[in-house]
């Protein structure tokens, strides 16, 4: 009991501790093949293109390490670069072996990056949660069918894993960190095709709902609704620092003024998941000069 309290508040407390040192927020841009990148605290534009990315049909980027990690859902791949978008490498692809097909969301947790995947080309495993460690290296991969038959989006939660699902049993089921079933986190009506999962600066979930056309706030602990707002076509999902909610569609990017109860657009383009950037100390100067201070004189 005591290993499983204290892994579960490393988790999280890891999550919010790099959320809070978040730099920036990055966005691929699935229309136009390019990384771009917001500002944490009001989600203005801070490079529109930070650098250009595969014709895969790119949905989610995250950090490790000091490498960006991009799921392709068309190229069956996990591209890998580096700070200044220099392409290092695939992991899987469109060939015999590959052992991904339809992937979409992503989640570094420990050492460990989670990959859902959903077809079975390329010898991939069909609904479940490809697993491989910071080097690329394969770790196996657990199956959803049937709990979350087409799993979208993988979110560290109380020592184990949420897996949203785009469509039935589960909009979202929960999962132990080895991908033992513990159980429905949540399923109803009121989200349909559930992408992202994001945390709330207050620790609610938050949830993108592209059929149910909306952004769902979850209580972290019951799975109960507590709110939600209008959000057409939702994909992605992130709480800024200043309280409002940036979402995205295949329209763009979106600020959700909480006090107004109104969205405006930000950044027109495919708009798909949103995630922090947190590099390291040592190559924040580069990162800067490369690429953020001469996008911030062109605006």
């Amino acid at each position: 009991m005591r290993k499983s309290v204290l892994l579960a508040a490393a988790l999280v407390g890891a999550g919010a501790a790099a959320q809070a040192n978040a730099q920036w927020i990055m966005m691929p841009d699935s229309t136009n093949n390019r990384m771009v990148l917001f500002d944490t605290f009001n989600g203005s534009v801070v490079n529109s293109d930070f650098f250009g990315l595969q014709a895969g049909t790119p949905v989610h980027a995250i950090n490790v390490g000091n490498e960006i990690w991009v799921s392709e859902q068309i190229g069956d791949r996990v591209s890998r670069w580096d700070l200044s978008g220099n392409l290092l490498g695939n992991i899987g692809g469109q060939f015999a072996g590959g052992g991904l097909d339809n992937i979409r969301g992503m989640a570094l947790v420990g050492n460990t990056v989670y990959v859902t995947n959903a077809g079975t080309n390329n010898d991939a495993p069909g609904p479940a949660v490809v697993m491989f460690d910071t080097n690329g290296n394969s770790m196996g991969s657990f199956s959803t069918v049937g709990l979350a038959p087409s799993p979208f989006h993988v979110l560290a939660y109380q020592g184990g894993l949420l897996v949203s699902s785009s469509s039935a049993n589960d909009d979202i089921h929960h999962f132990d960190i080895n991908g033992n079933s513990i159980g429905t986190f949540h399923n109803s009506t009121t989200l349909n095709f559930a992408e992202q999962m994001a945390y709330a600066s207050n620790g609610d979930i938050l949830v993108a709902g592209f059929s149910s056309n909306n952004i769902v706030r979850f209580d972290p602990n019951t799975g109960d609704v507590i709110s939600t707002f209008a959000a057409s076509g939702a994909r992605g999902v992130y709480q800024l620092g200043n309280g409002n909610i940036m979402w995205t569609n295949s329209a763009g990017a979106h600020i959700f003024d909480v006090g107004l109860g109104t969205s405006s657009l930000v950044y027109s383009g495919g708009g798909r998941f949103l995630e922090f950037l947190v590099p390291s100390p040592g190559v924040l100067p580069m990162l800067g000069i490369a690429g953020l201070i001469g996008a911030r004189r062109r605006r």
